[in-house]
């Protein structure tokens, strides 16, 4: 990538992290091309010299966020050899991506159905590719205990338990990252130990 290229990546990066705290505190309709030119400081044909359209912006920052989500996982997840430390590196992963990404991240839950279909549906294509690793790291731990289709809904579970701190949890609490992702993961395991029949891990734990 040449220096030019390099500067219009950088300054399309720098209006949509912009654009992603507008959409996330006032809302995706409620915030116009002129707003967030005003906020990044451009004119408001300025703007349109990186982005075509509102539509183009969401989708830069919804792509982008997918994109860092799936970055790399996959292969992070083969190292690991034990079933429930891959289930337990998927939480810590998801929940310590949220402080740093934070208005990208409710942006892509709470706007992203604004999109043109075809971007939608490269959205969604990524967001099934997350589904998939993260329901073969399940699969791992749970081996026969479960059948397919119960491995599929703990799946949504642990999905919609991880993307539900987008709406409530604030990083800087009493709670920290690392307590927070801790504590899903042993509401999880518990939970599939109910339905599973699987031993306490805890209890080969060294005292």
């Amino acid at each position: 990538m040449n220096d030019e290229k390099k500067t219009v990546s950088k300054k399309k990066a720098a209006i949509a992290k912009i654009a992603a705290e507008s959409f996330s505190k006032k809302g995706y309709a409620e915030t116009s091309m002129e707003d967030i030119a005003a906020a990044a400081k451009l004119s408001k044909g300025g703007i349109y010299h990186y982005f075509s359209s509102k539509t183009d912006v969401l989708y830069f920052i919804t792509e982008n966020f997918m994109d860092l989500v799936l970055n790399g996982l996959e292969e992070e997840l083969k190292g690991v050899s034990d079933g429930l430390e891959k289930v337990k590196l998927v939480i810590k992963r998801h929940v310590e991506l949220y402080p740093k990404h934070i208005a990208e991240a409710k942006t892509l839950i709470n706007a992203v159905h604004n999109l043109p279909r075809k971007s939608f549906n490269n959205i969604v294509k990524k967001e099934r590719e997350y589904f998939r690793i993260v329901n073969e790291a399940l699969a791992g731990y749970l081996g026969t205990s479960v059948d397919k289709n119960e491995a599929g809904a703990i799946t949504f579970i642990l999905l919609g338990m991880c993307n539900s701190i987008y709406a409530w949890y604030d990083p800087h609490s009493a709670v920290r990252p690392n307590q927070l992702s801790q504590m899903m993961f042993d509401l999880l395991i518990d939970g599939i130990r109910g339905i599973a029949k699987i031993p306490d891990y805890r209890a080969h734990l060294p005292k």
